[in-house]
């Protein structure tokens, strides 16, 4: 006689989405400004980051968005005063 044996499989893991992160090119891209600028913001520490190797960058997105929108809150008060 052949034992069966049965496996109960558990609850699947819940997937933890990574957050995205962008190079310095795609964030001055999405910003319409030069690399450069970039380079200053980051030097400011206005722009968040995270440095990977001494030359390898990269922007967590949901940071960059962060940042886009209180600048762009800013400035929108800062033109209806005028």
């Amino acid at each position: 006689m052949m034992k069966i044996k049965f496996i109960m499989k558990s609850e699947p893991n819940p997937i933890v989405a990574l957050p995205d992160y962008e190079t310095k090119s795609q964030v001055a891209r999405r910003l319409n400004v030069s690399r450069r600028t970039i380079d200053n913001l980051m030097r400011r520490r206005r722009l968040p980051f995270i440095k990977i190797t001494s030359k390898i960058v990269r922007f967590p997105k949901a940071e960059v968005d962060a940042y886009l929108t209180r600048q762009f809150q800013i400035n929108a008060i800062d033109q209806e005063t005028r």
